[in-house]
C-alpha cells in the first residue's frame, strides 16, 4: 500500500497469519504476490480463510477415536480402546496416554501399539522338575510336564490330575504345585 505516480508498478504481497491460507485478492486474483499497473486510485482487501488438517488414527488390536479433518487450533481427545484381553502399550509418536487431548496444527497420523495380556505360570516341585512354566499371552496353549527325580515317581497336580504331561489354555495366572513320592521298592529273598 502507498501512492503511486501514474503508470507505476506498485508490487504487491500478503502474508497468511499462522493457520490460515491466502484465498483471493477482492478482484478475484488468487496470486498473494502480483505486479499491479496504477492508472487509478486502489482498494484491495485480502480473502484468508483457516487451515483444516486431517487427523488419521490407526491401531494394533485396539479400536481408535477422534480421527477426522480439523480446523488450525482445534483441540481434540483422541482414544485408544485395546481389544479383549490386550492393553495399550504407546502410541507411534510414544505418549503413554490412551485417552489424551491434542492441538491440531497440521496433518497428523499416529498409530497405537496394544499388545496381549500376558500371564504367569508358576510352578513348585519337591523331588522333580516342571517343565513349561513361563510367561504366556492370553489364549497361549501350553504343556506342562512334571518329571521325577531318580528314585521318585510323579503323584498328582496341586488340581488333582494325575497325568503328569497336561495341556493347559492360559487366561489367567496360573500356580501348580507337582506332588511326587518316593518310590518303594520290594526286597523278595528266597532260599533253598
Amino acid at each position: 500500500a502507498g501512492k503511486y505516480n501514474h503508470g507505476e508498478i506498485a508490487n504487491i504481497s500478503v502474508t497468511p497469519n499462522e493457520g490460515y491460507h491466502f484465498v483471493r485478492w477482492s478482484d478475484g486474483n488468487e496470486n498473494a504476490t502480483r505486479d499491479i499497473t496504477i492508472t487509478d486510485n486502489l482498494t484491495l482487501s485480502a480473502e484468508f480463510a483457516i487451515n483444516t488438517y486431517n487427523v488419521v488414527l490407526t491401531a494394533e488390536n485396539g479400536v481408535v477415536s477422534g480421527a477426522g479433518e480439523y480446523e488450525h487450533g482445534t483441540e481434540i481427545t483422541i482414544e485408544v480402546t485395546p481389544n479383549a484381553h490386550y492393553h495399550f502399550v504407546r502410541w507411534s509418536d510414544d505418549n503413554t496416554e490412551s485417552s489424551r487431548k491434542i492441538k491440531v496444527t497440521s496433518d497428523l497420523t499416529l498409530h497405537a501399539l496394544c499388545s496381549i495380556d500376558e500371564f504367569e505360570v508358576v510352578g513348585e516341585a519337591i523331588n522333580g522338575d516342571i517343565l513349561g512354566i513361563g510367561k504366556y499371552g492370553h489364549g497361549t496353549t501350553i504343556e506342562l510336564s512334571a518329571i521325577a527325580h531318580e528314585g521318585y515317581h510323579f503323584v498328582r497336580w496341586s488340581d488333582g490330575v494325575t497325568d503328569a504331561t497336561r495341556i493347559l489354555t492360559v487366561v489367567e495366572n496360573v500356580s501348580m504345585v507337582a506332588e511326587f513320592a518316593v518310590n518303594v521298592y520290594e526286597v523278595i529273598l528266597s532260599y533253598t
